[in-house]
C-alpha cells in the first residue's frame, strides 16, 4: 500500500513538472508583450541569477559537509571522488552550463518571432536528435525509440504546415513553411539532446548529478550576464533610438515577479520534484508525463495570451507528444533524463 501511495506521489510530482514546464515559454512570451520589454539575454541573465540564488543554501551545506568530513578525516568515496573539486567536474559543469545556454537562449530568441505554444511543442523535437548522439557512441537504440523519432519529424513537418500567430506569419518562408522562430527553437531542441547525451555520460562516469546541476546553474547564470553585458554595451555605443535598451521597461515590477516565478517553479521547484519523482516512477513512464509539458503550454497560451494553433498545428503537435511517448517506453534508451529549464 506504501508502495502505491508512492508511486501515485511520484506520478503527481511528475505531473506537477509538466504543468510548471509549460508555463516557462508562456511566461516569456508575456514578459516581451509588456512595454520596454527586455531582450532575450537580460531575460536569461536576470532569470539566472534568481535560479542560481536557489541553489546558493545546496552549494553552502555542500561546503559545510565538506569541511566536516576534512576535519574528521574522511573522504569522498566511490566515482564522486574523482570529480568532486577536480579539474573534470569543473570542465563537466561547464559543458553543461553551455549546451543549456545554447538551447534555453535559443528558445528565449526564438519567442521573439513565434507563439510560445509552437516553441513548446517544437522542444519536443528534442527527442529526434538524441536517439542519433547515442548511436553515434555505439550504443544500440531500440527501434520503438526510432519510431518514436519518426513520428516527431512528421510532427514537425506538419506544425511547419500551421500560419502559428501574427509575429510567426510575418517571419515564415514560404518554401519551408516554418518560420525563423521555428527554425531557432528547432536549434535549441537539438542542444537540449546534446545536453541530455551530456548529462547520461557524465552519470555514467559518476558524477554527483545534484552539486554540478547547481554549479551548472551558477555558471549558466555567469555565461547569461556575459551577454546582458554585450546587449548593453551594443545599446550604449549605438546612437539614441538604432538599438533598443535592454530593458527599458525595468522598473515594472510585474515583470520582475512574472521571472522570479520562472527561476523557482519551472526552474528550482520543477528540478526537485522532477528527481524526486522519478525516484518511484519508471523512466518510461516519466516520459509519458512529462511529454504533457507542450499540452500545458496551449492551455497557458490560451488562456493567458489568447494563442491558438490551426489544425495542422494541433495534428503536428499531437504527433510530437506522441513520437515522445513512443521514444520513452523503452527503458534502456535514457528518455527519462532529468530536464533542466
Amino acid at each position: 500500500d506504501g508502495d502505491v501511495k508512492g508511486v501515485w506521489y511520484g506520478r503527481g510530482l511528475l505531473l506537477f513538472v509538466a504543468a510548471a514546464y509549460g508555463t516557462l515559454s508562456v511566461a516569456f512570451k508575456y514578459v516581451y508583450g509588456l512595454p520596454g520589454p527586455p531582450s532575450a539575454g537580460t531575460i536569461g541573465a536576470v532569470r539566472g541569477v534568481f535560479a542560481a540564488l536557489c541553489f546558493v543554501p545546496m552549494l553552502l551545506n555542500e561546503s559545510k559537509r565538506k569541511a566536516a568530513a576534512a576535519g574528521a578525516g574522511a573522504s569522498t568515496q566511490g566515482g564522486e571522488k574523482k570529480w568532486m573539486g577536480g579539474k573534470s567536474f569543473w570542465l563537466a559543469a561547464v559543458e553543461l552550463a553551455f549546451w543549456n545556454l545554447a538551447a534555453q537562449g535559443a528558445c528565449n530568441i526564438a519567442l521573439l518571432f513565434t507563439d510560445a505554444t509552437r516553441v513548446s511543442f517544437l522542444t519536443q523535437a528534442s527527442i529526434a536528435f538524441t536517439p542519433v548522439l547515442v548511436s553515434m557512441d555505439g550504443e544500440k537504440v531500440a527501434r520503438v525509440t526510432w519510431a518514436g523519432c519518426a513520428l516527431a519529424i512528421v510532427g514537425v513537418v506538419l506544425l511547419g504546415f500551421d500560419g502559428g500567430g501574427a509575429a510567426a506569419e510575418a517571419a515564415t518562408s514560404a518554401a519551408v513553411g516554418l518560420n525563423v522562430g521555428d527554425v531557432i527553437a528547432l536549434f535549441g531542441a537539438a542542444s537540449y539532446s546534446m545536453y541530455i547525451f551530456r548529462i547520461s555520460t557524465f552519470g555514467r562516469k559518476g558524477m554527483p548529478g545534484n552539486l554540478t546541476q547547481a554549479w551548472k546553474t551558477v555558471i549558466l547564470a555567469f555565461l547569461y550576464c556575459l551577454w546582458f553585458g554585450a546587449d548593453f554595451a551594443r545599446w550604449w555605443a549605438a546612437p539614441a533610438g538604432v538599438v533598443a535598451a535592454p530593458w527599458a521597461g525595468w522598473a515594472n515590477p510585474v515583470a520582475w515577479a512574472v521571472l522570479l516565478f520562472t527561476a523557482v517553479v519551472p526552474g528550482y521547484l520543477a528540478d526537485v520534484c522532477q528527481a524526486k519523482g522519478q525516484e518511484s516512477v519508471s523512466a518510461s513512464e516519466s516520459q509519458v508525463l512529462l511529454a504533457g509539458e507542450p499540452l500545458f503550454a496551449a492551455v497557458f497560451g490560451a488562456a493567458l495570451l489568447g494563442e491558438s494553433l490551426g489544425t495542422w498545428g494541433y495534428v503536428g503537435g499531437a504527433g510530437l507528444v506522441a513520437g515522445a511517448i513512443l521514444a520513452g517506453l523503452d527503458d534502456g534508451s535514457g528518455s527519462g533524463e532529468e530536464k533542466s529549464a
